[in-house]
């Protein structure tokens, strides 16, 4: 009963947010789900596809050439929209590779463990799940915020005779006439379905990755606390009676095991999470660039709505970036080779110490209780712990709280280009 209340708990909204999408790694109900269950996916990315990111790149192509223009129709709904269809892809893409990881997920769980070990575990279901419902949130307040100022927009533009009848929630081209009144009401229903569509699955898959790597996290720290016990449970009538190699064997073996199920989160998706930073940083810089012009123009009404919703786009934005290099870091500290600075003072991935979380646990155990040949041992687990084990976009650029740095940097520098850009055109 316990064991099923944590789990729930440690999965549920996760669960909830990819079984509405269609792509829940379930092994055991995958093969059976049937019709619209098995392809619901299909739908939800039918939906962004054909109602917003087709459209809206049709529209950026006629609009070509007006900066603000453009910038609104990239930031606001053409390239999240499209990051999130593309994570929706990756995911199903790896259904059956992140099958035997929640299957792990759940062993996990259902293993017997002492009251520290289910403490450490709930820790971080406890941080996973405040993701999920934190970015969940925020990402449907900022979905909701932006339909009712666009309706309130155009009810007013169209009031002060400003802007045509018939205007959509999202700007975009259609192939057909969207005046209509019967055609006019399922686009704009259609839009608005593909926005929440791409909302939970842009925060859906965001929060999953972050449930799996923070799980490696717990289940690392747990191993480190056996293996820095495992000499200290010796006493002296045991030494040559107990069953010392077999315990190191399960923890040699345990810790392989968390290895290949962290290469597998990383092999899986390092491709998208190289996506999610080259987009991250063009949203961040648009979006800074709509709220510069906000700013800059001289109204007599502030359009404060607007400039609060563009504020918090993002915030959302930064905040899902934050996530990937947050548990990025937890992997480094809690798994790896822990960073230091070179001799230049930069941090890079070749200057770590040559030891980690496992490797620091064998040598702060006991070790001198043990005889020379069981000691020696422990010197395998200390050098397995030195091959890095890491977060990585693309496989080149490892997520961590200085990547996160440098991301937001690099958005301002090229928002310093797009302003200078717009000024010479001004």
């Amino acid at each position: 009963m316990a064991f099923s209340k944590d789990l729930d708990y440690a999965i549920g909204w996760n669960r909830f947010n990819l079984q509405f999408l269609g792509v829940w790694p379930d092994s055991d109900r995958l093969d059976q789900n049937i019709g619209l269950t098995k392809y619901r996916w299909i739908l939800h990315a039918l939906f962004m596809l054909g109602f917003i990111i087709l459209p809206q790149t049709a529209y950026l192509l006629i609009i070509w050439g007006n900066l603000d223009l453009m910038t609104e129709d990239l930031a606001t709904a053409n390239v999240p929209v499209t990051m999130a269809c593309i994570k929706l892809f990756v995911i199903r893409y790896h259904l059956k590779t992140l099958n035997p990881l929640l299957g792990a997920f759940v062993d996990d769980w259902n293993r017997t463990k002492n009251e520290r070990e289910r403490s450490i575990m709930l820790s971080n279901a406890r941080k996973a799940r405040t993701i999920s419902m934190l970015c969940t949130v925020m990402i449907q307040i900022m979905t909701t915020t932006y339909i009712l100022l666009r309706i309130a927009m155009i009810a007013q533009m169209q009031k002060d005779q400003m802007e045509p009848d018939r205007t959509l929630i999202c700007p975009a081209y259609f192939p057909y006439d969207v005046r209509k009144t019967p055609v006019f009401y399922l686009t704009c229903t259609g839009q608005i379905l593909a926005a929440y569509s791409a909302t939970v699955s842009y925060t859906g898959v965001d929060s999953f990755i972050s449930m799996l790597v923070l799980h490696v996290c717990a289940q690392i720290s747990n191993l480190r606390s056996a293996l820095k016990t495992l000499a200290d449970e010796r006493s002296t009538e045991e030494r040559k009676t107990d069953n010392f190699v077999e315990k190191l064997a399960f923890i040699v073996k345990r810790h392989e095991h968390l290895n290949r199920f962290a290469r597998s989160i990383e092999d899986s998706f390092n491709v998208l999470m190289l996506v999610q930073i080259l987009t991250c940083t063009m949203q961040v810089c648009f979006q800074s660039y709509q709220v510069l012009a906000i700013l800059g123009e001289n109204e007599d009404e502030f359009p404060t709505v607007q400039l609060c919703f563009l504020v918090l786009f993002v915030v959302v934005t930064l905040v899902h970036l934050y996530i990937y290099c947050y548990v990025g870091e937890m992997l480094i500290v809690q798994v790896n080779a822990i960073p230091v600075k070179c001799q230049d003072d930069i941090l890079t991935t070749r200057g770590v110490k040559q030891s980690s979380g496992m490797s620091e646990s064998a040598y702060e155990s006991k070790w001198c209780n043990l005889s020379p040949k069981d000691a020696r041992n422990l010197l395998f687990v200390m050098r397995r712990s030195t091959i890095p084990l890491r977060l990585t976009a693309g496989k080149f650029s490892t997520f961590s709280m200085k990547t996160f740095s440098d991301i937001v940097r690099t958005s301002m520098g090229y928002l310093s280009v797009l302003l200078t850009v717009s000024e010479q055109k001004d």
